[in-house]
């Protein structure tokens, strides 16, 4: 009789453990890094919504003199656009997740007040967009790439962050490249501009375990920080890289389970992670990355990929873009009054 009971239970056992993430609190999904990605996503993706849930989210990327905003940009010909207008237009409602690039040099000029004028025409255009807007300042900055050394950074970002807290809208995401080593080995922490500055804690995703170009992820760490600072975590940035000879030959099943899988069970395993990103992109094809060697990441380049996506894109614990979302998302954060 008890070994009945337990043949009984068994598919009862399993399909808990299966639903697992299905009972995690909501995460927002993020849609980029483009205008023709994001366009790209709808239409082979989503299927305009027929296939798998619309992204909540959008990411767009600019710098202190707001390229994008008025009109189309592109940092080299042929390449993809940033687009904030097309962002406006194709849905709505759409939170928009923003990334703002700095170089080393304006770190230091943003500290002497050279951008001030600049820093407050993009407030005043953010403001005006009248939804949540995630702004990532100097994101990744941890990263060897940026070379940021963290005192600048710091103050640098300070000074951005106090013009932005004039609209509650605009949420502070403090973005980590999360991977070791980090810039001249600094810890994570020394680029910390404090809670009052911070909204969001932000870490990317490209690399995804040991084998690659890095040494290893930190996200460990930055997830553990998150927790204790109480603050919601989103994925700024994610692609699912085919770096190394071996990873390069992965397709199907072995290509889901090398990246995919690993990426979904972090945001099911970690209830901090309250939003993230997907790049829908052909590294390959795009001059300013080509360099990368990343291949080409676009989800329905792969039909396994896609229909797993699409699966996992159906599960319950993903906003809604309806009229719900900009409360939900809103409700993430403390925000704090300066």
């Amino acid at each position: 009789m008890l070994l009945m009971m337990v043949f009984m239970l068994f598919p009862l056992m399993a399909h808990a453990q299966s639903n697992k993430g299905d009972q995690r609190s909501p995460v927002l999904f993020i849609a980029g890094q483009s205008r023709e990605e994001f366009r790209d996503y709808l239409r082979d993706v989503s299927k305009k919504g027929q296939q798998c849930p619309l992204p909540a989210g959008a990411s767009f990327y600019t710098a202190l003199n707001s390229s994008g905003f008025t009109e189309p940009h592109a940092n080299f010909p042929g390449d993809n656009h940033q687009d904030l207008e097309y962002l406006q237009m194709v849905q709505n409602p759409l939170v928009i997740q923003i990334g703002l690039w700095m170089s080393r040099e304006q770190l230091y000029q943003t500290i002497a007040g050279d951008q001030d004028a600049q820093i407050k025409q993009m407030f005043e255009s953010l403001k005006a967009l009248q939804r949540p807007v995630l702004l990532r300042i100097g994101y990744e900055f941890d990263g060897p790439h940026n070379r940021y050394p963290p005192a600048a950074y710091v103050q640098a970002y300070q000074r951005i962050a106090k013009v932005m807290r004039g609209a509650r809208d605009i949420m502070l995401v403090w973005h980590s490249y999360a991977m070791i080593p980090t810039y001249q080995n600094y810890l994570v922490t020394d680029w910390y501009p404090g809670d009052e500055y911070v909204d969001w804690i932000g870490i990317s995703v490209f690399q995804i375990g040991d084998e690659g170009f890095h040494e290893t992820p930190n996200r460990d760490k930055l997830l553990a920080f998150a927790r204790a600072k109480g603050k919601p975590v989103v994925i700024g940035e994610a692609s699912a890289i085919r770096y190394t000879h071996r990873q390069k030959k992965l397709t199907g099943k072995e290509y889901w389970d090398y990246w995919y899988k690993p990426y979904f069970e972090l945001i099911e395993q970690h209830p901090e992670i309250r939003a993230t990103t997907m790049i829908h992109v052909d590294w390959d094809n795009q001059q300013q990355h080509r360099e990368l060697d990343w291949g080409d990441c676009r989800i329905d380049r792969d039909p396994y990929v896609l229909k797993q996506w699409r699966r996992q894109l159906e599960k319950p614990y993903w906003l809604s873009a309806d009229k719900s979302l900009y409360s939900q998302v809103r409700g993430f954060v403390k925000k704090v009054d300066k």
